[in-house]
């Protein structure tokens, strides 16, 4: 396919976007959620029962007086955290509205139909859900939802000669694989395993529950204070400090950024980087999933459980603002001038854009409004593309791995970090501020559909999805050019054979930061999330996002920005319910 004819394409996709249609249905099961070996698939989107339990409220749409007057709890915004609060509260009794602003649930864990695919928004790797306990507090399998088990969980290769490391599940056959490599470096990783393991079951307690000085200090006391002093001395370290410590070499710490800070915004030297050091230790513990039929399939459950349990969820609905009266929140009003009245309010949205745009002249917040304006907007620096390809990607240094450290069928199984070197790492974080997209790139690159054949385009077609880092939203010129993403194919290509790769791709798409900002409202391209981790919850830093609460009463914030972050989790939600519960009963 040529340049010429994939920009056609790209042009064409970036018009149709806006909201997602086409929600897939993944078969209900009768049985838990597993993950197994045996189960082979990957991640999706607006999935089984997700269009039962939503109504229309776009264009067209007449039908709100069937709707409730006033509910117990509003929720804006119906992302898998959203979603999961409702659940929560729904399941204890209280009558739910969700509230979202796209036609179709889900958010950036969405799976959404695209040149001729089923596409996931975000990466389809879903790890700290798996822990959380979630899935089986909510039943979820009970909606459709399969995880199916990714080991190896990863592999890592560089730009240039540097050996490639396979993580798999079991601690032992990774440090066997790494001893095929170097023994040096087996030995540094079990050395690091060995600190590293007990920080990430402390870490793994402490997110997974609602934060607080005590409770954080119980769990931590019932692990008899294992880890703690290595999660407290890494937050104030580097990435490259903590892992140049165990005298691992600078390839792994590239994989370790790429994988953990650089999907923060931050390269491997910057002060705090250090507790991404925790993440190859963190996939030990708990593992990689990905739901069968893509990854928007945990969204479809969630809403479909908010339903099945007397929730209403409204879609094409976009909230203007939340009304308070006398310091307290009493519902929200649309965008078309509609109100929805609730004495309890949730926003599962970007936390700026509440307490900036919504707070604005709201006298309980005026100091909070006050700081968060002070402060400014942050840029999105990712990018994502999708291509319908005849061939999976062969990379050189992947099939150079012995077939008995990784055998063949495993080798499109987990997802490929490609890193540059840290030194070149250190150098984007400043290019990228000065607008420039990282040069060698940073890339994350599946094929979900080797994993999952439900999300194969065809019989003879996969799909194969790039993750591109430090992408700036400024973009000198602007990210109308499509030769520009063209040429992350290109670049990908270089590392096996260049013109079977481009030869191979039937239609492809690219999202950039301002797609994001207009597909998703992420004002520019920004996904937020909680900058501070577990010490920052522990000391009660930015209590709005590490307590959840507000100044305004019956307002409270969830969500990617609030503790503990960013990625399929689901944890801020159930958090922020469980807040809920444990204050008064609602004022009817």
């Amino acid at each position: 396919m040529t340049p010429g004819r994939v920009a056609a394409g790209w042009n064409r996709s970036a018009r149709g976007r806006g909201p997602l249609l086409g929600i897939g249905r993944v078969p209900a099961v009768d049985r838990p959620v597993t993950m197994g070996a045996g189960d082979r698939g990957a991640g999706g989107a607006e999935a089984g029962g997700a269009e039962a339990a939503t109504v229309g409220a776009g264009a067209g749409w007449d039908g709100w007086g069937d709707l409730p007057a006033r509910a117990d709890v509003i929720v804006v915004g119906a992302g898998h955290n959203g979603l999961a609060c409702a659940a929560y509260l729904a399941r204890a009794g209280r009558s739910v509205v969700v509230v979202e602003a796209r036609d179709t649930v889900g958010g950036c864990a969405s799976t959404v139909d695209a040149i001729g695919a089923r596409v996931n928004i975000c990466n389809c790797d879903h790890t700290m859900i798996l822990a959380s306990g979630i899935v089986d507090e909510l039943e979820l399998g009970a909606y459709g939802l399969r995880y199916l088990d990714v080991d190896p969980m990863g592999i890592a290769i560089g730009w240039g000669d540097e050996p490639a490391f396979v993580q798999w599940r079991s601690t032992e056959r990774t440090i066997d694989g790494l001893a095929r490599t170097d023994p040096a470096v087996a030995a540094a990783y079990r050395r690091y395993l060995d600190v590293a393991l007990p920080a990430a079951r402390l870490v793994q307690a402490i997110q997974s529950a609602r934060p607080s000085a005590v409770a954080i200090a119980s769990r931590a006391a019932r692990h008899r204070l294992q880890g703690a002093a290595t999660v407290l001395g890494w937050a104030r370290r580097s990435l490259l400090d903590v892992l140049g410590s165990f005298g691992l070499p600078p390839w792994l710490v590239a994989a370790a950024c790429t994988n953990g800070p650089a999907v923060w915004g931050l390269g491997p030297d910057a002060p705090g980087s250090g507790l991404g050091a925790l993440g190859f230790a963190m996939r030990h513990l708990i593992g990689v999933g990905r739901p069968v039929g893509g990854s928007g399939a945990l969204p479809a459950a969630l809403a479909a459980c908010v339903r099945d349990h007397g929730g209403v969820l409204v879609t094409g609905a976009p909230v203007a603002g939340v009304k308070v009266r006398d310091g307290h929140a009493v519902g929200v009003r649309l965008a078309d001038g509609r109100h929805l009245a609730a004495p309890t309010v949730v926003t599962a949205t970007d936390p700026r854009a509440v307490l900036v745009d919504w707070l604005d002249g709201v006298p309980a917040a005026a100091r909070l409004h006050a700081r968060w304006a002070a402060a400014p907007p942050v840029d999105g620096y990712e990018s994502k593309l999708d291509a319908v390809v005849t061939g999976i990607p062969r990379l050189r240094a992947i099939d150079a791995i012995p077939a008995d450290v990784l055998p063949a069928p495993a080798r499109h199984t987990p997802t490929i970090a490609i890193s540059p070197t840290p030194a070149e790492q250190v150098t984007a974080v400043a290019a990228r501020h000065g607008g420039q997209v990282s040069d060698p790139p940073m890339f994350l690159l599946n094929t979900p559909s080797a994993l999952d054949p439900s999300l194969r385009p065809g019989g003879d077609a996969h799909l194969l999805s790039l993750e591109v880092l430090w992408t700036p939203y400024a973009l000198p010129g602007g990210w109308a050019d499509p030769t520009r993403a063209w040429s992350w194919l290109r670049r990908l290509g270089s590392l096996g054979d260049p013109g079977a790769l481009l030869a191979s791709v039937r239609d492809w798409r690219v999202m950039t930061p301002p797609d994001y900002e207009r597909d998703f409202t992420m004002p520019r391209g920004y996904a937020p999330s909680f900058p501070g981790g577990v010490v920052a919850a522990l000391l009660g830093r930015q209590r709005e996002l590490s307590r959840y609460r507000t100044p305004v009463t019956g307002l409270y914030l969830t969500g990617a920005g609030t503790f503990p972050g960013a990625g399929v989790w689901g944890a801020s939600g159930r958090n922020t319910a469980d807040v809920i519960l444990a204050a008064r009963r609602p004022t009817r």
